[in-house]
């Protein structure tokens, strides 16, 4: 495996990439430029250039949103919601993983009681699958 950087290993879902790819309106270009803000959470939280805060009824889960200031494929205020694990898998490099649970424009303030339920949902399968059979978990 090629040597990492940063404190952790950052592992899209595969809905992350469609929905990404989507919002990108299927631009090579527009979809690496969105994949370069997503692979800063790797340095995440000390990287100066981030923007983000956690999803305040997702904190407990360690569900977060990632903004995005730049204009992508002709859209603002991007979102990319991640899930930070706290333990690291076999396999793995030796950091824990953020995983980027879903990329879309934000057009409200706030999160929709859906869109908290599928994050919620989203993070949980994730725990279901991946670390719900390691020692301590």
């Amino acid at each position: 495996m090629a040597q990492l950087y940063g404190n952790y290993y950052i592992k899209p879902t595969a809905s992350a990439l469609v929905r990404a790819w989507k919002l990108c309106n299927g631009n090579a270009k527009d979809f690496y430029r969105l994949r370069l803000h997503a692979l800063k959470l790797a340095y995440w939280p000390d990287y100066a250039d981030l923007d983000w805060d956690w999803i305040k009824s997702l904190e407990a889960k360690r569900v977060g949103e990632l903004r995005i200031g730049e204009r992508i494929a002709g859209h603002d205020n991007i979102r990319i919601i991640f899930f930070k694990a706290n333990k690291v898998l076999p396999g793995d490099p030796s950091m824990p993983r953020i995983w980027t649970l879903h990329v879309f424009q934000k057009k409200r303030n706030d999160f929709s009681g859906g869109q908290i339920a599928a994050f919620r949902t989203m993070r949980d399968i994730i725990v279901e699958r991946h670390y719900a059979n390691l020692p301590g978990a």
